[in-house]
């Protein structure tokens, strides 16, 4: 009778223990922490990575008191955001799923900041993945005197116009084969110095508002820099189109664009995030006020439907998308 029951306990301890286990988060035991190098001379690195489900990545980096440090997050998941949290401190100093996935600020005090990546419970939940590249920069002195290990060459992160924005701009939206004019200002009332084309890839050097227009410098695959209008640029998840090399002309002429240039293909994942992009680059509204839905498929389009708050009141949208990708319209 003894035995019986030591054996009962024993089986009931296994059960719970088991039932214990189930559930807890798939990937609570897989949060990893990497501390950041720079390369040597370099004041910035991109980190590659991806987490699925309950995983989280704590990146560390050591800086000090003035310095300015920049994030940006690229993601393949909209509920894939970042916290920062400052040495010894108990709530995050920049919340990425209230602020956004970049953001610039001086460093408060000197220390090991932490810079979380990980997925909303929403996302946790049906244990989805996100594939993501981590943009740290750290302007002053070297963020740390620990000896660097091999990284990629950094790209200076030009985006900090109106407080965000990727690296590369695509142009989308233009009607029928029009070109859309670079000017050599942020107005209509500038000189036209070139074109570019629905499909080209730019490089992004920030963003002004002048009156209700947003208007963002940019440099083309040739070297041209110049203004266009920012309603017609949207993130773009590759790098700036590689055009064939021209002589150089007296005067401002179209560039013509190799059929081969075509707009982004996204998936269903990415489409609410350039759907908030194409809404701000349309509203002047910063992409962390706007909210989205995920994609859904009506017909012959997927749908993104959206929504902002405003001096007029709540504003809504909706971002079509063809079956293989590419955006529409917005209306």
């Amino acid at each position: 009778m003894r035995r019986e029951l030591v054996f009962t306990i024993r089986a009931f301890v296994a059960l719970a223990l088991a039932a214990l286990l189930a559930v807890l988060p798939a990937g609570a035991q897989d949060n990893r922490t990497v501390d950041v190098r720079f390369p040597r001379g370099a004041s910035g690195t991109t980190v590659s990575d991806s987490i699925t489900g309950y995983q989280s990545i704590n990146y560390r980096i050591g800086v000090s008191a003035g310095q300015r440090m920049s994030v940006q997050l690229d993601t393949s998941n909209a509920s894939n955001y970042f916290n920062i949290t400052a040495p010894g401190a108990s709530e995050a100093l920049f919340n990425g799923s209230v602020s956004g996935n970049s953001t610039t600020f001086t460093i408060p005090s000197s220390g090991t900041y932490v810079v979380q990546v990980y997925l909303m419970r929403n996302a946790a939940r049906r244990n989805e993945s996100a594939s993501f590249d981590l943009t740290l920069y750290v302007e002053g002195a070297a963020a740390s005197t620990r000896p660097p290990v091999a990284a990629p060459a950094p790209v200076p992160d030009f985006a900090d116009g109106l407080q965000g924005g990727p690296d590369y701009w695509s142009v989308e939206g233009l009607a029928g084969g029009d070109p859309l004019n670079i000017r050599s200002g942020p107005a209509t009332s500038y000189e036209v110095i070139g074109t570019v084309h629905n499909g080209d890839r730019l490089r992004n050097f920030g963003c002004t508002m002048n009156g209700s227009t947003r208007w963002c410098q940019i440099e083309t695959p040739r070297g041209q820099r110049g203004w266009v209008a920012g309603r017609y640029l949207h993130e773009s998840f590759g790098q700036a189109t590689t055009l064939p090399a021209v002589a150089p002309r007296p005067a401002p002429r179209p560039i013509v664009v190799p059929s081969s240039a075509a707009p982004d293909q996204l998936d269903m994942s990415q489409m609410p995030r350039f759907c908030a992009g194409e809404a701000s680059a349309e509203y002047g509204i910063r992409p962390q006020y706007i909210t989205t839905n995920i994609a859904f498929q009506s017909g012959n389009n997927y749908v993104v439907q959206g929504w902002f708050d405003g001096d007029g009141g709540t504003t809504f949208f909706n971002c079509y998308f063809s079956l293989d990708g590419r955006f529409v319209r917005l209306t």
